[in-house]
């Protein structure tokens, strides 16, 4: 990929075309250390007492904007290298763009100078700020593995942010001042991940140890669950404290009269014992504990006050109990409660069909997410549009046929992206099966247009802000979506991972991992209503229903999923991914005919916003519970009234 300069402190006043073409520091030429030195860093961060690169990203880049030329240049560097997107726990790029969109993205450490690496290398350890000087020896050392002492500098640094927040001189973005919060939390795998890789022959890495350790046994002292919970993932992972006495912690914390009536919580302490005993090979308790698991996920159905999250979590404690022996009389019971629910779900599918007050979001405009906390921001993507009633958008083909005559009658082709000719429409003036072939045609056509102005007027600015304003891991949203009835069991992460990547704008992984879900997930709420959708061959081979045979009239799961879901999203998920008339986005991507620049095309776009509007929305009527998930996972409390 092309590199480019965004997101390096460049003014609002600046062009696109003017940024394209400026010379960036660091990466098209080498900002000297007398440069750096010569603008006090120490200084100029002394106001603030934040330790996140996020902030001291945006204080750089407001710094740049009006420097005087010659310190333009050191500071710019500064706000690009503190402006990555942090993936800590990831093997090979910690450091990623913050966005991607097109052909542009931000830049990555790869993009820098050699030589601006070196002159990096004598300043890192010199910074005050402990947040800085992790990311400058953090960088140094990830471009440049023979350098231990930058190493030894990250690991330490990363260790001073968490413990200057724990004594409570500093804080984290958006003023956080949990040490075992999501941005401590990132902090502590980063410094792991690179004690692991240095072999832990560092002093600085004896010193996380002993830090990772007492954030265990505070949280467990002072009975947190969620803080204990976040940090006790990072021990384990990493051989801290022996498992065996994380078990015991995790077992008593489960246990607190003021969890009973919190099955997420306790599953999260089970799940943590389950592991520990698994890792001392200890079978009896890891299975006793998974069983645990097993019955929240019960407690969570006899609590969810819907037949269709009941279904889903029913079905959660049946897979779970399969896996361990003596657990088939339970099941059967389950079992048996299931179907005693599915024939409900009907009736409260008002829950996918009844509108949603979008009041608060403005005109789909970036107002709606700035400022916002990120489940507010995230909810706001998901609701900033839907598909309109396809009688709507018949009368709308119908008035364009009969305004432009000439394009209803004449015959129109369609090719894919290998300029292959995959549909042949016949026009208007031919039997009534060829026209009802052409309204579809022209359907799929004028849809295509609205798409293109949802996608460049709601989608695409605001999850633009939303990358710009939050950084969200994977795990923290597949715990957020993990409820979701539109999501198979095992496939959370899978959604989790897709969701994150689109709101970077990486539509190339984004809709590569969810396209291929779509038919799954509608088999899935089929068979949370008790529909069996396989059918089976004179050989008794037995094979699932594809997304055509799902949609095709002519099959009665067309109808059962108009049961389920508005006729409108069964009809624009057959525009969108399987006639061949539109964009066919089910086989374009299947077949690998999508060229990387289609990904970016505007119904590549609205197919994967599409699934992902699927997916939350069955929980949008609760979302006030999945605020309350983001602060427990994250330990991050929302802005003051912003509740969702």
């Amino acid at each position: 990929m092309t590199n480019h300069n965004d997101g390096l402190g460049a003014t609002s006043e600046t062009s696109e075309t003017e940024e394209a073409q400026a010379p960036v520091p660091g990466v098209d030429f080498v900002v000297e250390l007398d440069r750096l030195r010569g603008i006090d860093i120490d200084t100029l961060l002394s106001p603030m007492n934040s330790v996140d690169c996020h902030d001291i990203s945006r204080l750089f880049s407001e710094l740049a904007s009006n420097a005087d030329p010659n310190d333009h240049p050191p500071l710019q560097l500064l706000a690009g290298l503190t402006d990555y997107h942090f993936v800590p726990d990831h093997r090979t790029e910690p450091f990623r763009p913050k966005f991607i969109f097109g052909d542009r993205r931000s830049l990555v450490p790869s993009d820098l100078l050699s030589e601006q690496i070196d002159v990096l290398a004598g300043i890192a350890l010199e910074v005050e700020n402990a947040g800085l000087r992790a990311r400058l020896a953090d960088v140094v050392w990830f471009a440049q593995r023979k350098r231990h002492d930058m190493a030894e500098g990250a690991i330490s640094a990363y260790c001073d942010c968490v413990r200057q927040v724990q004594d409570g001189t500093s804080v984290f973005a958006f003023g956080d001042d949990s040490p075992w919060g999501v941005h401590a939390i990132k902090m502590l795998v980063r410094a792991a991940r690179i004690s692991h890789a240095t072999r832990w022959k560092h002093e600085a890495s004896e010193r996380l140890r002993e830090l990772i350790r007492s954030l265990v046994a505070d949280a467990y002292v002072a009975s947190n669950a969620s803080d204990f919970v976040r940090v006790a993932d990072v021990d384990i992972n990493y051989g801290v404290t022996p498992v065996e006495e994380i078990a015991v912690w995790a077992e008593e914390l489960v246990g607190a009269d003021i969890l009973q009536a919190n099955p997420d919580q306790r599953i999260d302490l089970w799940k943590v014992a389950a592991r520990c005993h698994n890792r001392n090979r200890d079978e009896q308790n890891h299975n006793r504990c998974m069983i645990e698991v097993a019955e929240c996920h019960v407690q969570k159905a006899e609590l969810a006050g819907s037949p269709m999250s009941a279904s889903a979590f029913l079905n959660d404690a049946i897979q779970v109990l399969r896996n361990y022996p003596g657990t088939k009389d339970r099941r059967d019971e389950l079992t048996a409660s299931l179907r005693e629910v599915q024939p409900s779900i009907r009736d409260e599918m008002g829950a996918f069909s009844t509108e949603i007050d979008l009041s608060r979001i403005v005109e789909h405009s970036v107002a709606s997410v700035r400022g916002h906390s990120w489940p507010t921001a995230f909810l706001s993507l998901v609701l900033c549009d839907h598909p309109p009633e396809p009688d709507a958008i018949r009368q709308e083909a119908a008035e364009h046929a009969e305004e432009f005559p000439l394009q209803g009658i004449m015959p129109m082709q369609v090719h894919d992206f290998q300029g292959r000719v995959v549909f042949r429409s016949p026009g208007l003036t031919g039997s009534a099966e060829q026209t009802e072939l052409h309204y579809r045609y022209l359907m799929s056509f004028h849809r295509g247009h609205s798409r293109h102005v949802t996608v460049a007027g709601a989608i695409n600015p605001i999850r633009r802000v939303i990358s710009e304003e939050h950084l969200v891991s994977a795990d923290v949203v597949q715990e957020m979506i993990k409820d979701s009835p539109f999501i198979p069991p095992g496939h959370g992460y899978i959604f989790a991972r897709a969701i994150v990547q689109f709101l970077g704008g990486e539509d190339v992984e984004a809709a590569s991992l969810l396209v291929p879900q779509l038919e799954n997930s509608l088999r899935t709420i089929l068979y949370h209503r008790g529909i069996d959708t396989t059918t089976t061959d004179e050989n008794g081979i037995q094979t699932e229903a594809s997304l055509p045979m799902l949609l095709n009239p002519s099959n009665p799961w067309r109808v059962q999923l108009e049961e389920i879901l508005p006729e409108r999203y069964t009809h624009e998920i057959d525009l969108l991914f399987s006639f061949p008339g539109g964009p066919s986005l089910r086989n374009q991507i299947a077949h690998g005919k999508v060229p990387a620049g289609g990904f970016w095309d505007h119904d590549m776009v609205y197919a994967t916003w599409l699934i992902i509007h699927l997916a939350v929305l069955p929980l949008a009527r609760r979302w006030g519970e999945i605020e309350e998930t983001f602060v427990r996972v994250t330990g991050l409390a929302t802005p003051d009234g912003d509740s969702s």
